[in-house]
């Protein structure tokens, strides 16, 4: 009876020390799930560029002069946008109670995913999706010399800030706010968008004049 025994401690000891010990199959697999993961995020951002390059060329909505390809591959340039985690209400007036709109907080992005002081305009849409009917409930349009005075350089804050008052105000609390990046050097268009959660009683009831 001894022998059954010491062979079950013996294979439970050996499968404790392999738990124990990382796989080497799984480390590597994950390694890999990771290269191919930042891969595929560079492979989207060189899409979204190529794609606002195209975009840009058929609308002719800039007299800004597009770079060739091969000349733009050699430049840090804006392959993409990012909306930062602080875009929502902001107390745009401290002389007045409540929060009187939102601030947007972007900031461009090179084809490396590292964050892009790059000059242009926005324009800005905010849309109060659970309400009938016209639901767009604000658009600002902010051009390269307002937004640049809204770039700010501070501590871990790298990005535009940009005041957008109330125009209509929200009716619910979640909101969704689309931005639209238009590159001053190479004249593409990029456009992200991220929900919103508004508190409904800090923001104030008086629209925008």
């Amino acid at each position: 009876m001894r022998l059954p025994l010491l062979l079950s401690a013996v294979v439970l000891a050996a499968l404790c020390a392999g738990c124990g010990k990382p796989n080497g199959g799984n480390i590597a697999l994950r390694k890999d799930n990771q290269e191919l993961r930042s891969r595929l995020d560079q492979l989207q951002r060189e899409l979204n560029a190529a794609k606002a390059t195209i975009a840009g060329l058929e609308s002719h909505a800039t007299t800004v002069p597009v770079l060739p390809s091969a000349q733009l591959e050699k430049l840090f340039t804006t392959h993409d946008i990012k909306i930062g985690r602080l875009t929502g209400e902001a107390d745009l007036d401290p002389a007045k109670p409540g929060n009187e709109g939102l601030k947007i907080y972007v900031v461009p992005i090179d084809q490396y995913n590292q964050p892009l002081k790059a000059a242009g305009s926005f324009v800005v849409d905010a849309f109060d999706l659970a309400q009938s009917g016209e639901n767009r409930i604000g658009h600002w349009e902010i051009p390269l010399e307002k937004a640049q005075d809204n770039f700010y350089n501070m501590l871990t804050l790298y990005s535009y800030a940009l005041p957008a008052p109330w125009q209509t105000p929200p009716r619910h609390k979640d909101i969704t706010v689309r931005v639209s990046f238009t590159d001053a050097l190479t004249g593409r268009t990029f456009t992200a968008q991220k929900p919103v959660t508004i508190d409904l009683q800090a923001a104030t009831t008086r629209a925008a004049k």
